[in-house]
């Protein structure tokens, strides 16, 4: 009988103990599963932020080109849709548009949005590729290589312009020399 007195306080430490390691995994599970839940909420945040940019952006552009805007639209209008907190580059090196790329960071992806804008503050295209020259397919000419296609350009037409000249005074002397020419005797 003596036996029994001592089971019993053995069983309670271990019952204790089992608690006690039952909580602690319970906790280390729950902080894992809110971790984890932060990392996917915060992903996507940043996909959904970036595809309603993408689709407003993609609505407005309808409704220009359907109002015969060539789908152009203004800048500002697009300012005001932009979702969640994208960091933004602007690259104004284009002589006569400027890349706006709009950056939304998730924690496994970098979600991207490009556009090119005018001279006249209006949305011209848009992509969602991370780099490129091209945005959509429209190359943007730099300020250098446009003062460079100037010049060359002006190159071509002067070097026209001397070939119409010199064209134009060779073709004097032939009208000139085919009026001295005798006329042929008519056959009688």
């Amino acid at each position: 009988m003596s036996s029994n007195p001592e089971s019993a306080e053995t069983s309670e430490p271990a019952s204790q103990s089992k608690k006690q390691i039952s909580t602690q995994r319970r906790v280390i599970s729950w902080v894992f599963i809110a971790i984890l839940l932060g990392v996917v909420l915060l992903e996507w945040r940043a996909k959904s932020s970036q595809a309603n940019t993408f689709e407003s952006l993609g609505i407005a552009m309808d409704k220009a080109d359907s109002a015969g805007n060539g789908g152009e639209f203004p800048f500002s209008e697009f300012e005001k849709s932009i979702q969640g907190n994208p960091s933004v580059e602007i690259d104004d090196s284009g002589a006569i548009m400027r890349l706006y790329h709009y950056k939304w960071n998730g924690i496994f992806k970098t979600y991207h949005l490009r556009l090119l804008v005018n001279d006249e503050d209006l949305v011209v295209t848009y992509d969602a590729e991370s780099e490129g020259d091209a945005v959509n397919g429209k190359v943007r000419i730099s300020k250098k290589n446009m003062q460079e296609l100037v010049q060359r350009k002006k190159q071509e037409a002067a070097a026209q312009k001397a070939a119409a000249e010199a064209s134009a005074a060779a073709e004097p002397a032939k009208i000139e020399s085919t009026e001295k020419e005798p006329a042929a005797p008519d056959d009688k």
